[in-house]
């Protein structure tokens, strides 16, 4: 036999020795359920952030969506929970990560006992209290928008100010929150009142009101709202806007005097590198539930200028500026 021909047995051989030697590598099998929909900015955005710590080469990730905001009604929310639930016990995956209240209430907190593998949360407003869920198996990050940092930004220049409106969508969510602000706008001097708006019109009505009665107003999201119309949105704002009106969410900025915004992607981040970690060996139990630390500045600079709200060097500085 030629010298080369010896040299490819031996390849051949070599191969097949270690093929048979080493077992077959087995990817994680890792679940993520987005309680929302695709487009929703900040969903998208911790999404987004699973995605990419979970590459296809080294996981088997599956992602759902529940789509609760754009269909929050009980039957749809009670049915797809359902759906998505044995969708998970049939993959039987390593790990279980979930975003937002709703996925939280609807799948994890009611089938608890049914789940066998470790969870992480992410998104889940204010507190996870509510849901008492096993801190042995679960684990999570809590979002706290910087509302406080807001509202204090705002009352060294307005320090007048006690009546504020919030507006925003109908959701669990919104719901969920009506207490927390009503307690830390109370400590801050505030009596509030809200408005959980079904669609656009009813929107636009309140907001315009607002700017008659009301001397601050916080917009929160509008994922939910029907019949919502970017275009009809600014321009009603431009119009109507009278009184400092804020937010705590990048997107909603168009219509907005400033913002004071949380980073979506810090969750998905956080929820990703600490299920990597679970999936090494570590336990749920290791990694208190957290809240979230991150936030960003920002000025819609034509609106401040309608309502002559211009900061300081010091406060500016630290602003993002947009001109819509």
């Amino acid at each position: 036999m030629s010298k080369a021909g010896i040299i490819v047995l031996i390849l051949i051989f070599s191969y097949s020795f270690f093929k048979c030697a080493s077992p077959q590598f087995e990817k994680k099998r890792v679940v993520y359920i987005n309680s929302y929909h695709r487009g929703h900015p900040s969903s998208d955005e911790i999404m987004d952030s699973v995605v990419d710590h979970f590459p296809s080469d080294s996981f088997n990730l599956k992602s759902y969506y529940m789509d609760t905001k754009r269909n929050p009604t009980t039957d749809y929310i009670q049915s797809i929970s359902t759906q998505l639930t044995d969708t998970i016990l049939l993959f039987d995956p390593d790990i279980l990560i979930v975003s937002d209240d709703n996925a939280v209430k609807y799948i994890v907190q009611p089938n608890i006992d049914r789940l066998s593998m470790p969870v992480v949360f992410c998104g889940v407003n204010g507190s996870d209290k509510e849901y008492d869920l096993p801190p042995e198996k679960v684990t999570g990050m809590i979002e706290i928008l910087p509302v406080e940092e807001a509202v204090k930004a705002l009352q060294g220049y307005y320090p007048e100010m006690r009546k504020m409106l919030v507006l925003t969508e109908n959701t669990t969510t919104s719901r969920k929150e009506q207490l927390m602000l009503d307690t830390l706008m109370s400590a801050l001097g505030l009596s509030v009142s809200h408005t959980l708006a079904d669609d656009f019109d009813e929107w636009k009505v309140a907001f315009k009101e607002a700017n008659e009665n009301e001397d601050l107003i916080y917009i929160v999201t509008h994922g939910a709202i029907r019949q919502w119309d970017h275009e009809a949105a600014v321009g009603f704002v431009h119009e109507n806007t009278k009184v400092p009106v804020f937010t705590c969410e990048d997107f909603m900025m168009p219509y907005v005097v400033f913002g004071m915004t949380k980073v979506a992607s810090e969750q998905g981040v956080w929820a990703s590198e600490t299920a990597k970690k679970i999936l090494k060996g570590k336990s749920p139990g290791d990694f208190p539930v957290t809240r979230n630390q991150l936030s960003k500045g920002w000025l819609n600079r034509h609106l401040a200028e309608k309502i002559g709200f211009y900061p300081d060097s010091l406060l500016l500085n630290t602003l993002e500026i947009i001109d819509n």
